[in-house]
């Protein structure tokens, strides 16, 4: 008997009695109309402004409901996944731990911690810290040290999604507030990562290439750096690969506690990153599809109350689409998504698979083998399409939502920012090239039977040579070109090495990066225009020191530094150079405010004492 069929026999044994059969319309009647509600008070009903108040005074709560009620359903479903996983021989365990052991160290060895994404991670940093002190989702722009504890005074909704930062905060919970928490969160979550896709990897093909998929993926330098980073990629990779499983779990034997685990884990999925709200799609047709397969339709609690529970997405999402200053577009861009954006970045797209130069983060070996493999599984999903009624429910799972990762994919190059080989822009390649690895481990069982344990080795050695032979340079070259976060980093430093005070630092990079530390900071502007406010706190000694941070550029052929116009302050500023660092050709300089010298004009032309 082939799997269809005895989950279809498994439905019409458990088929509920007619009474409960008469309820099921009626339950799916209630789901039509909360999914109608849904929309409308989540997209139709509030104004921009109303969306931010609701997402920033109601969204930690139902964060919060959400991921408690998902951990008890995964807590249920638990046993009997594990129970109708693949058996593991004793062996295979211990190699499969020591795998993800050793690509686990392979990244915390040979890539600093540091912020990777500087802005988005401050961003993410500070709305930890609002969550955790005040229970509101928004990012903090405004705290000092009030009777001994720093204080977040000020704040607002960001467009990043909040559950990373949830997460976050709830490690501030239990430890305290700590800066190395957010680095914490993603350097535990890379074994889990490639655990889980080792476990995704091993229900779809033999033992030894689901192996060498997981190294074809763990020997990644994009993913090693954002393992050691504050990021919220490590996060949804996790997310979504317990989809999948979930969803696989779900497809082999339908039920209500399965549907519940995996519909609580797609709604989590839907608010890690901006676009994984996408996998709802192909989510609902696994839920369908199950439907059919059971022969009646599954509604639990969960699954019927989600678009509720997505109510706080779409009110963000409301916030976002009328707030064009949260777009960051370019100069002379009014859209977002355009086909005038394809052909570069489909251009800059295949100079990041198959760049060898060592200058950019990618495997060279996902582009040059895991492509190919990927034509090739498309091409055999293809010609088997018209059996998908029979398909093995982890195999019409995998197909599905591989086909949503590369559409996702496929819509990023019609973004205004969808450059692959940018920086920032690579990290959303990190599912579709999980796709090319697990590529490559299937196509590694399908040679003859003779070659399967050649092509397993090559599978796994190419993916190590990639990154010893360009991985390792490109994570160091990263690091040696952005300046700004070895300045950044340097001041840090420096600001740590000084004896225990209260003070204000005066910054024009980002005061989010000190505020995510704890320490007062305000922009350079802000300080040019309440030099009133500061100097009465100065007076005061409300703050024991004030530093400035400074960036010098060079001037002319000669030589000799000059302030950057970014970083001066008026003239009635008397700063003392503490110390100061060349980077590339600039200087970083670190000064304090000896005085703040304002006579009555220019007094009067300021602000209240308020800094």
């Amino acid at each position: 008997m082939d799997e269809a069929t005895a989950v279809n026999a498994a439905g019409s044994a458990s088929a509920p009695p007619p009474a409960a059969a008469a309820r099921l319309p009626l339950r799916l009647a209630l789901f039509g109309v909360l999914a109608v509600a849904a929309v409308f008070f989540g997209f139709v009903a509030p104004d921009v402004a109303t969306a931010r108040e609701l997402v920033q005074r109601a969204g930690y709560y139902t964060i919060a409901l959400t991921f408690a009620w998902a951990v008890v359903a995964f807590v249920r479903v638990a046993p009997a996944w594990w129970r109708e996983g693949p058996a593991l021989s004793r062996r295979e365990a211990l190699g499969s731990g020591l795998t993800v052991l050793a690509l686990t160290l392979l990244a915390v060895l040979t890539v600093p911690f540091s912020y990777k994404v500087l802005y988005d991670e401050f961003v993410l940093q500070n709305t930890a810290l609002n969550l955790h002190q005040l229970r509101e989702v928004g990012t903090t722009v405004r705290g000092y040290e009030i009777e001994g504890v720093f204080t977040a005074l000020g704040s607002y909704l960001d467009k990043r999604p909040f559950f990373f930062a949830f997460l976050v905060s709830l490690l501030h919970d239990l430890t305290g507030y700590r800066e190395a928490n957010a680095f914490a969160l993603n350097t535990a979550l890379l074994p889990v990562v490639l655990a889980l896709a080792g476990a995704l990897a091993r229900r779809l093909m033999a033992a030894r290439a689901a192996w060498a998929a997981v190294v074809a993926f763990g020997a990644f330098s994009l993913l090693a750096h954002n393992a050691v980073g504050a990021g919220m990629e490590m996060l949804n990779l996790a997310m979504l690969l317990v989809v999948v499983l979930l969803a696989m779990h779900y497809l082999a034997s339908p039920d209500g506690t399965r549907l519940a685990a995996l519909v609580l884990a797609a709604v989590l999925l839907a608010q890690t990153r901006y676009e994984s709200s996408l996998y709802i799609a192909p989510t609902a047709l696994v839920i369908l599809e199950g439907w059919r397969r059971a022969g009646r339709i599954l509604l639990p609690p969960a699954a019927l109350l989600a678009p509720v529970l997505l109510i706080p997405y779409a009110w963000h999402n409301t916030y976002l689409s009328g707030t064009p200053l949260l777009w960051e577009l370019r100069e002379g861009t009014e859209s977002r998504f355009g086909v005038e954006f394809l052909g570069g970045n489909l251009e800059r797209a295949a100079a990041f698979f198959f760049d060898f130069s060592g200058r950019i983060m990618n495997s060279w070996w996902l582009g040059v083998a895991g492509l190919p493999a990927f034509a090739w599984v498309v091409w055999r999903a293809g010609r088997g399409l018209r059996g998908w009624r029979h398909a093995p429910a982890a195999e019409f799972t995998a197909l599905v939502f591989a086909g949503a990762v590369t559409a996702n994919l496929g819509l990023l190059m019609f973004y205004y920012w969808g450059a692959l080989d940018d920086p920032i822009v690579s990290r959303l390649s990190l599912p579709f090239c999980g796709v090319l690895a697990l590529s490559l481990g299937w196509v590694a069982t399908q040679v003859p039977e003779r070659w399967r344990e050649r092509a397993v080795l090559i599978v796994a050695g190419g993916a190590l040579l990639s990154y010893q032979v360009s991985g390792l340079r490109s994570n160091a070259h990263h690091w040696e070109q952005n300046l700004l976060l070895r300045e950044i980093a340097w001041e840090a430093d420096m600001i740590d090495a000084l004896p225990p005070a209260n003070r204000l630092l005066i910054s024009n990079k980002s005061p989010l990066f000190w505020l995510g530390r704890e320490l007062p900071a305000i922009s350079t502007g802000r300080a040019r225009w309440r030099a009133e406010g500061i100097k009465f706190h100065l007076d005061h000694h409300t703050f024991q020191e004030i530093l400035v941070l400074q960036t010098l550029r060079p001037v002319g052929a000669e030589g000799g530094f000059q302030i950057d116009p970014a970083d001066r302050l008026p003239d009635h500023y008397v700063l003392e150079p503490l110390t100061e660092r060349r980077f590339g050709v600039r200087l970083a300089r670190i000064s304090r405010v000896r005085e703040i010298r304002l006579d009555a004009a220019t007094a009067s032309t300021l602000n209240p004492p308020t800094p």
